[in-house]
């Protein structure tokens, strides 16, 4: 119990940090072009085992077309493991969890779903804020801070973008947009 919580408390000082660095400008994007199709298959990959030992299903879909992204690739990345982790632990045993890419407005935009519970109707709009009452029970069943999504929220941010939650039939959507490199390269 008490290596346990010493991780936990590790594993929050660590967040803490990382958002503060985040939040005072600290941290910077290493723009750089790169076809975000690539990085979500190898983060679908990093997260195959723990799926499959809970029997979830992960997949991944593109749309034709899609440009190549200008953005950070390590703070996608971060983003990407955040919303990825988030649907593991609240997706049910042999439940499935998507990610689709897409373009609007001139972004290439992506939807992270699960067919988990979903989240409360009333929590929608205060997910993202340090107030979320859901922020202070989420660190007790997994070790976690609950300060993903604030960190995702934030690296969105330096990249000119935006991230909202949705309920939808059955389980969360997470959407966010990437800007676009200038030019027509796609994938």
């Amino acid at each position: 119990v008490a290596v346990r919580q010493s991780q936990r408390v590790s594993h929050l000082a660590h967040e803490l940090f990382e958002l503060a660095k985040l939040e005072y400008d600290e941290v910077k994007p290493n723009f750089e072009a790169f076809f975000v199709q690539e990085l979500i298959q190898d983060v679908v990959q990093k997260f195959e085992l723990a799926a499959n030992s809970r029997n979830i299903q992960v997949q991944a879909s593109f749309a034709q077309g899609i440009p190549m992204v200008y953005a950070d690739i390590a703070m996608i990345e971060r983003v990407l493991t955040n919303l990825i982790e988030n649907a593991l632990r609240h997706t049910p045993e042999c439940g499935k969890i998507t990610l689709a890419l897409g373009q609007r407005d001139g972004d290439v935009t992506v939807n992270v779903s699960d067919t988990g519970s979903g989240i409360a109707e009333e929590h929608l709009a205060s997910l993202f804020d340090r107030g979320s009452p859901l922020r202070q029970s989420s660190g007790k069943s997994h070790g976690g801070g609950g300060l993903g999504l604030l960190i995702s929220k934030r690296i969105l941010q330096l990249h000119g973008g935006t991230i909202e939650a949705l309920n939808a039939n059955c389980g969360a959507v997470f959407v966010f947009n990437l800007p676009v490199l200038d030019g027509t390269l796609t994938q």
